[in-house]
């Protein structure tokens, strides 16, 4: 278990690593020349998106003992799109690219998140996003997964 949790960090890190040169790039620029980027390896402008142990209802974040797999796709919802009641298993990270979303949490209530807001979603409750505004709605998913 501590093996695989393990390999899972590395695995996420490496994900959001590759999953953000171009966007990190534009907002903090590349380094004067290749002699500045060679000297201090590894040191960089960086902002924190997110840091946390909990997911967006305060609930610890765990991980089944499965075989890692991270996947991520942007997800695109239109003025007036419903999504799916569904629930996650494993840790999901959202970053909101653009536009509003609303997340029913059954049971629980809603919550409304906005271009910029990063979170682990709620594992184990039931929800559906839905976009109530007028503009599409674009974010960033990464499922920290299990290879089934």
């Amino acid at each position: 278990m501590k093996r695989s949790k393990s390999m899972l960090r590395i695995v996420i890190a490496t994900t959001l690593a590759l999953s953000f040169p171009a966007l990190h790039q534009a907002a903090h620029g590349a380094p004067a020349n290749k002699k500045d980027a060679v000297a201090n390896p590894g040191s960089y402008p960086a902002s924190n998106l997110l840091d946390t142990k909990v997911d967006i209802l305060g609930q610890p974040v765990s991980y089944p003992d499965c075989p890692a797999r991270v996947h991520s796709d942007i997800i695109t919802m239109q003025p007036g799109q419903v999504g799916g009641k569904h629930t996650h298993e494993t840790p999901l990270y959202a970053h909101i690219l653009s536009g509003t979303i609303s997340v029913d949490y059954e049971g629980i209530g809603t919550k409304t998140y906005k271009a910029g807001d990063t979170f682990i979603e709620a594992m184990h409750v039931v929800h559906h996003g839905y976009n109530e505004s007028d503009a599409p709605v674009s974010l960033l998913a990464v499922y920290i997964d299990c290879d089934k």
